[in-house]
């Protein structure tokens, strides 16, 4: 699908009302779709850590996907929790969350991305120029998921 990239922007979650939607797209594209059983805590402390910066994709001026973006180490960030609006997912929003989160991660001076990916969502990552392999990341892969990495060019 073509998405002119003008109609979208990456940028940080900051009002009161940005967090409830960047909370509630994440609770329902991911925790309810893809861990049943495993609660989601809006509160959780590695959502603030000074190196972890959460930010919203917006498409003519509404919310409709996540993504934070963790500084790992010196050339890496970590895409995390990666999520498009249930009703809108495979429609292209997601590829368009990755080149703009991946320019964002550039911008602070990254050149390689690292995700830790549900199998569900692998050919996604595959797809955007992802592979798998001994990406380094903060901490090890956790249970279920599979670690994708890229070069930015």
């Amino acid at each position: 699908m073509d998405h002119p990239l003008e109609r979208y922007a990456l940028r940080p979650v900051r009002s009161p009302q940005e967090w409830s939607v960047y909370h509630a797209i994440r609770r329902d594209a991911i925790f309810s779709a893809l861990l049943p059983g495993q609660a989601y805590d809006e509160h959780d402390p590695d959502e603030f850590q000074h190196r972890h910066l959460p930010h919203a994709l917006v498409r003519d001026g509404e919310i409709i996907g996540t993504v934070r973006i963790d500084l790992v180490g010196e050339a890496q960030a970590g895409l995390r929790l990666i999520a498009i609006r249930p009703d809108l997912q495979r429609q292209g929003h997601g590829s368009v969350l990755l080149r703009l989160a991946e320019h964002a991660a550039r911008g602070l001076g990254r050149n390689e991305i690292v995700i830790n990916a549900h199998p569900t969502s692998l050919s996604f990552y595959l797809a955007n120029g992802y592979r798998e392999g001994e990406w380094r990341d903060a901490k090890p892969v956790p249970a279920n998921l599979i670690r994708v990495g890229k070069r930015l060019s």
